[in-house]
């Protein structure tokens, strides 16, 4: 033989057989029973657990300190005696999770919740037993996308343009937005005043400050009054009124005789001494001079440029609509019931996310979130089908949130707020909307990258509310509270 001969067949006889270089694992299975029904059972031989049982037992003996011996010297069958059953629930736990896990990320699966399976902190099992276990799991169902169902999809979008009746009621905004105040003699209130009151408990407390306040805000400092403002309205200087109200938790603190009424329903007296009202200017020359316009006439393209802006905006966000529907179009998928059940809870979080970003403060937002539940099931169905589709897209396109962009939201609530970063992104944690926030903003961006893959038309807005339902009233005045927006942003 040569010596090159002997070592190939040297290097051979050191290679490990096929039986020997497979270690003994447990055997995982997953058996699918429907859409969104699964179950996951793992098992292990005797010989493979003991022999994890002994490197376990072996490793703890080594590491252990008992009374009477010095560490790593104490004799194996007291280690055991002493630390065998916790061991033993350990090692369980650890080889099914293994398993369990191996199997969730092998088959893709995403798991709602385990409708079956076994305690495995009160697992009882002893060296020398075989192990078997199953798990029954609600999961999502399994979708392939294709391409050609979210990508260069066709949608309509309505044509909308800024009309005479849009354009005068955005220019009486403008107007709005350079009003003064002046005090109202003997006139009723109205609801868009600001009131100055001094406000007392009428009962339960000795307490009493002058405060102002709107009434359309539906708060009186420290408390939140559903129905102030029709309370209000028509009432007069020197009346004195009485209305239900609840204190607010976090404008409670600083108030020693309010801290201990914090989120309770009390009963207010409200004296009414002063009352403002809005003076709207006219749209002249001394206006657009104090604006920094030449002459009125300047004043009328301003508006209807970005007036235009906002229409626009508004034109691209039904085109995304469009474009998620389309998409519920091309895939059909079952979700699981459990999921749907859940969707109220869902909701209520994304509602919440988004009243925070627009600076709505705190116990208003959780109000509007407590009320979306109230949805329909269809409506529910329809927006769970579209976060999981769209999560397939930016799983296949791999389209990410980074936690720097994470963290930046966060950082706009609490600005928006007058929060610190850190009590706002513990609010957020503790309340579970942090991970809605991240889904919030991946299905965002995923629509974007969807729409710049889209092929969107153009249709009149009468023609596309034929088709879709849609009333063209209704958009306009969507188009026009955008611009509100807009309008603030730049002045």
């Amino acid at each position: 033989m040569s010596e090159s001969e002997e070592k190939t067949a040297e290097d051979a006889s050191d290679q490990p057989t096929e039986q020997e270089s497979e270690e003994p694992r447990p055997t995982v299975t997953v058996e699918r029973n429907g859409p969104h029904e699964c179950v996951i059972r793992v098992e292990a031989d005797a010989d493979y657990l003991r022999e994890r049982y002994q490197e376990e037992l072996d490793s703890l003996r080594s590491e252990v300190k008992l009374a009477g011996f010095r560490r790593g010297r104490a004799p194996t069958g007291l280690v055991e005696q002493r630390m065998g059953s916790s061991l033993r629930s350990d090692l369980i736990a650890s080889v099914v999770g293994e398993a369990y896990d191996e199997a969730v990320d092998e088959h893709d699966l995403t798991v709602i919740e385990q409708t079956e399976g076994p305690d495995l902190e009160n697992f009882k099992w002893e060296p020398g037993q075989p192990l078997q276990v199953e798990f029954k799991c609600e999961v999502l169902p399994e979708v392939e996308l294709k391409e050609a169902q979210y990508k260069g999809l066709q949608v309509d979008a309505p044509a909308l343009e800024v009309t005479d009746e849009l354009l005068q009621g955005e220019l009486d905004r403008f107007a709005q937005q350079f009003a003064t105040w002046q005090e109202v003699g003997g006139a009723g209130i109205d609801w868009d005043d600001y009131v100055e009151a001094q406000v007392s408990l009428a009962e339960g407390g000795d307490w009493t400050e002058k405060i102002g306040f709107y009434p359309r805000a539906e708060r009186v400092g420290p408390f939140a009054v559903e129905g102030v403002k029709a309370a209000l309205v028509g009432a007069k200087v020197g009346q004195e009124l009485e209305l239900d109200a609840e204190v607010l938790e976090e404008e409670a603190a600083g108030r020693p005789a309010l801290e201990p009424l914090a989120g309770q329903k009390v009963k207010l007296r409200l004296g009414l001494e002063r009352v403002m009202r809005r003076k709207v200017p006219e749209l002249d020359d001394e206006l657009a001079r104090k604006i920094g316009l030449g002459s009125a006439q300047e004043i009328e393209p301003l508006v209807r440029e970005r007036l235009g802006s906002a229409v626009s905006r508004r034109r691209d966000e039904i085109a995304r609509q469009m474009l998620v529907r389309r998409l519920l179009e091309n895939v059909e998928c079952e979700l699981p019931p459990s999921l749907v059940e859940r969707a109220a809870e869902e909701e209520r979080a994304r509602v919440l996310v988004s009243a925070l970003r627009q600076g709505v403060p705190r116990q208003e937002a959780e109000r509007r979130a407590a009320e979306s539940s109230d949805q329909t099931r269809e409506a529910v169905v329809r927006r769970l089908k579209a976060s999981f589709l769209l999560r397939k897209v930016a799983e296949k396109e791999r389209i990410l949130v980074t936690e720097s962009e994470v963290d930046s939201q966060i950082g706009s609530f609490a600005a928006r707020q007058g929060w610190r970063e850190e009590k706002a992104k513990a609010y957020m944690e503790k309340r579970g909307v942090v991970r809605t926030l991240r889904n919030d903003m991946r299905e965002g961006k995923t629509l974007d990258f969807l729409m710049e893959n889209a092929q969107v038309k153009d249709v009149p807005p009468d023609e596309f509310a034929k088709r879709y339902g849609r009333q063209e009233a209704e958009e306009d005045q969507e188009a026009v509270e955008d611009s509100d927006q807009a309008l603030a942003e730049g002045q």
